[in-house]
């Protein structure tokens, strides 16, 4: 969600994917930004594509970062603890889930 600050008026007169001091968040298809973009000549196409795609991508991306969490834990380069609670939470729930998955199919090849 873009930054934006807004004038007197209350019209956006800065947009930015980074923090600004002052600013509001607002979702990247609200109408105002979508005036504000389009005012300026920008294809609003653009970024509900981008968008688009890395939503598509999320699930690939959640677990290359497990991966490479795990490797690094492997490596003793990290250490669980180095994590921050609600991570450590959320890997641990991951790999009991992978847990289960695997001794499932375990279970039903030893048949």
């Amino acid at each position: 969600m873009p930054y934006v600050i807004r004038d007197p008026e209350g019209k956006i007169s800065k947009i930015s994917v980074r923090p600004i001091p002052g600013a509001d968040m607002l979702p990247h298809d609200h109408a105002d930004v979508l005036g504000f973009m389009q005012q300026r000549g920008v294809e609003t196409k653009v970024i509900a594509e981008a968008i688009s795609e890395l939503r598509r991508t999320d699930t690939e991306m959640s677990r290359a970062v497990e991966d490479v969490i795990t490797a690094l834990l492997k490596k003793n380069i990290l250490k669980m603890g180095d994590l921050p609670k609600a991570v450590q939470d959320r890997i641990a729930f991951r790999v009991k889930m992978r847990m289960q998955i695997q001794e499932s199919y375990d279970r039903a090849s030893q048949r």
